[in-house]
């Protein structure tokens, strides 16, 4: 009896994940939030359920923020150890997983 899937499917549906795309957020296209204000690039990000990180912010802090950048972030990879109890021993399971977008932000 498997506790959990097999390492061979999770290294397909990984597999198929990254050539289709799909991950936490990136199932659905990315909103395109370059020329936006920060707040509002913030508010649509959030709403999409998109991770963002603010790679870059240069400017006056007191004055308006608008995002001039936007790049994906790319993937990384979770690496989980699941115990197969017919075999009696540990599989290792990779799963990709989407970092979400960095912002490029200038202040004027």
């Amino acid at each position: 009896m498997r506790t959990t899937i097999s390492a061979a499917a999770a290294a397909a549906a990984a597999v198929a994940a990254l050539l289709l795309g799909a991950g936490t957020a990136a199932a659905a296209p990315t909103p395109s939030v370059v020329g936006m204000s920060e707040p509002g690039a913030r508010a649509a990000l959030d709403a999409a359920g998109v991770p963002y990180t603010v790679l870059s912010r240069s400017g006056s802090a007191s004055g308006v923020c608008t995002v001039t950048e936007q790049r994906d972030r790319g993937h990384h990879t979770e690496i989980d150890m699941v115990y197969n109890h017919d075999k009696r021993e540990f599989e290792r399971v990779e799963t990709q997983v989407w970092r979400g977008l960095a912002l490029v932000v200038l202040c004027h």
